[in-house]
């Protein structure tokens, strides 16, 4: 046998075939993608918003070097994952969020989501999703996200959100939130430049628990959005956090995830479908006078659901991580129904307008016993 036949039955051990992906690689792309949700916001929010992003992304990357030199490891900034965990604690903070409480979150999230249960690998939570859970404990009043869109963008997106179907104090008039009715300000008055900011309860909070005028004096439930409110879900219309105002283009980030086989489809198909059909069946609750009412079975407004909050972000770029999602494809779909049942029952009964952060969190948490409930039959045993 020549050498060069004996180096074709060169035995190693696995893994026996590479793809080329490497962690670096696969983290570089998914900040990436979240690139252009991000610099969205920016454009929604105005230049201000550049503060939260900065900090967070700042802080994950120090507290990483700091961390992996007080336990004597390797520096692993360049794995990319750190940058990862700061760009969406990034998209779950509001626009104005102060930068040291931006700080303060990246140094929980990697110190203590991260390189307190070992590193990268070894966490039972997602780090981002921890830390804006902790955030929202310690600093509630810095995290809500009530602000609506900055209005000093260019003139077309202007005109969508304050002349498609109707100006904004119209929608004003006709909903109304327990949070204090959303700023009215003219559309002439807005373009005029007179405003920076409106302020008021966003999307989900006005779902959770509000109440409507018709023209005729009746109270009537707020669950029956037009195309507008829809439009304005979807795109950037609605006040909420860095990621909530970029639908679309998360779920074009997501797409390229998926077709660069970086993230399974079975996860966000799985996660988004389960909130769709539940945010259509189940009744939803609403406030009519002192007392809360429920409407009917299937009149829930579904899109609404799919185009407000964090639920892209968290389908697509959070519930997908690696580290905290099961490993069978069996166990994944488990993973992702779980997601989005606890996502649409926070969001209807308990008292908390947003769902997505917990119930992925939540869900982490069952990952082990996901895992052993789904882990397949050794082969030639019964």
């Amino acid at each position: 046998m020549s050498a060069e036949e004996k180096i074709l039955f060169n035995v190693n051990n696995s893994p026996h075939v590479r793809d080329g992906d490497s962690t670096a690689r696969i983290m570089f792309t998914v900040a990436l993608l979240l690139v252009p949700a991000l610099v969205w916001a920016l454009f929604i929010f105005g230049w201000r918003a550049i503060v939260p992003i900065v900090s967070s992304v700042a802080a994950c990357l120090l507290t990483e070097s700091v961390c992996c030199r007080w336990r004597d490891r390797p520096n692993s900034i360049g794995d990319g994952s750190a940058l990862v965990t700061g760009l969406l604690l990034a998209a779950v903070s509001p626009a104005n969020l102060p930068w040291w409480a931006a700080a303060v979150g990246g140094v929980f999230a990697i110190g203590i989501g991260k390189q307190a249960f070992g590193g990268l690998g070894h966490n039972v939570w997602n780090p981002a999703l921890l830390a804006r859970a902790f955030m929202q404990v310690s600093m509630p009043n810095l995290m809500m996200s009530g602000e609506w869109p900055h209005l000093g963008g260019a003139s077309w997106i202007g005109n969508l959100f304050y002349d498609l179907g109707g100006n904004f104090t119209e929608v004003n008039e006709r909903v109304k939130s327990l949070a204090g009715a959303v700023t009215t300000v003219s559309r002439s008055f807005a373009n005029d430049g007179g405003v920076d900011v409106l302020t008021g309860a966003t999307v989900l909070a006005r779902m959770k628990a509000a109440e409507a005028v018709d023209a005729a004096g009746q109270i009537i439930p707020a669950l029956n959005p037009d195309w507008m409110e829809i439009i304005h879900a979807w795109m950037g219309g609605e006040g909420g956090s860095l990621g909530e105002v970029s639908a679309l283009m998360l779920v074009l980030g997501g797409y390229f995830l998926i077709e660069r086989k970086i993230i399974s489809w079975d996860i966000p198909v799985f996660f988004l479908g389960t909130v769709a059909v539940l945010g259509l069946v189940l009744p939803h609750p609403y406030r009519l006078g002192e007392v809360y009412a429920y409407t009917g079975w299937f009149q829930g407004p579904w899109l609404l659901h799919l185009g407000s909050g964090g639920l892209m972000l968290g389908a697509f770029f959070m519930a997908t991580d690696m580290v905290t999602t099961p490993l069978t494809v069996k166990g994944r779909r488990i993973f992702a129904v779980g997601c989005g049942c606890m996502t649409i029952l926070i969001r209807l009964f308990a008292g908390y307008p947003e769902g997505v952060c917990y119930a992925i969190l939540f869900m982490n948490t069952c990952v082990p016993f996901i895992d052993t409930l789904t882990k397949p039959k050794v082969f030639g045993k019964k």
